[in-house]
């Protein structure tokens, strides 16, 4: 997987114009815009779509607000920020790439050979787009919680980038993708890289079927009932490991063949009011 880190001024623009104020000095821009052009400001409120499909080649059809904004102060300060940003998620890259990489192809077991551009936006915007369908992999980027860790940063955008991979993929059973998607993502890959249990993370709406899913999930890192005691003991998510038994085949599969396997059976894997835990 490579990934590139890049800005958009478009993008940029378009996010401040649209998504919540995160200063009085971003307030105070678009007042003025909505004041001086507002059928110009009405009309870019689709555009997101635009730049994201085509970035460097976007052209407006009517530049009036956006250069506007390219001409104020604010938007100077901001774009310093913002790539004082990129720099950062970029460095972060840089040190933990062949690791995340190496680790990814061991846990997903199938290849992601495009070259991926994150459009990084103001952190404080606190938003991801992407569309599924995008030829040019471009994924707008500002979240606010990625100056606090680095590494956690890369595994957010990674755990994105694997679910723009697998989006069109047993849609009917969103929630067991998300579950499994969190387990080899935030909780497994965070875990190997981090070199420390990262189980407790993710998305708490997730935590019961994820508890469902574990055993299984073990069974497809290829642990024996042995290797399940030292994996629980290190994640912390005990279950009677000797009522299960092992389904060897899952060690063979890519995560797609474990998606499917645990929707085509999730009437016996998924028992969320009866939780088989020690």
């Amino acid at each position: 997987m490579n990934i590139e880190f890049l800005t958009n001024d478009y993008l940029l623009v378009w996010n401040l114009l649209f998504k919540p104020s995160f200063n009085e000095e971003v307030q105070n821009l678009k007042e003025k815009i909505w004041q001086k052009y507002p059928k110009e400001y009405m009309r870019m409120q689709k555009e997101n779509i635009e730049i994201l499909k085509y970035s460097d080649d976007f052209i407006p059809d009517d530049d009036t607000v956006y250069n506007y904004v390219f001409e104020s102060e604010t938007f100077e300060n901001i774009k310093k920020e913002v790539e004082k940003h990129r720099l950062f998620l970029m460095k972060n890259w840089g040190e933990y790439q062949k690791e995340i990489n190496k680790e990814l192809k061991s846990i997903i077991r199938f290849p992601i050979k495009d070259t991926y551009h994150i459009l990084v936006i103001h952190p404080l915007l606190d938003t991801v787009e992407f569309m599924g369908t995008n030829p040019k992999k471009n994924i707008s980027w500002g979240k606010a919680n990625d100056v606090e860790d680095g590494l956690k940063a890369l595994i957010r955008i990674i755990y994105t980038l694997v679910k723009y991979e697998i989006s069109s993929f047993q849609k009917e059973n969103r929630e067991i993708v998300s579950s499994i998607l969190d387990l080899a993502i935030t909780n497994e890959l965070h875990t190997r890289v981090a070199k420390k249990s990262k189980y407790g993370e993710g998305f708490k709406n997730l935590k019961l079927l994820k508890k469902q899913l574990y055993p299984y999930w073990l069974m497809y890192l290829g642990a024996d009932k042995e290797e399940m005691v030292s994996y629980m003991m290190r994640d912390q998510m005990p279950f009677d490991f000797e009522k299960y038994q092992i389904e060897k085949e899952l060690a063979k599969v890519d995560l797609f063949g474990f998606i499917d396997f645990c929707c085509n059976n999730q009437k016996y894997i998924i028992r969320l009011n009866n939780l088989d835990v020690m």
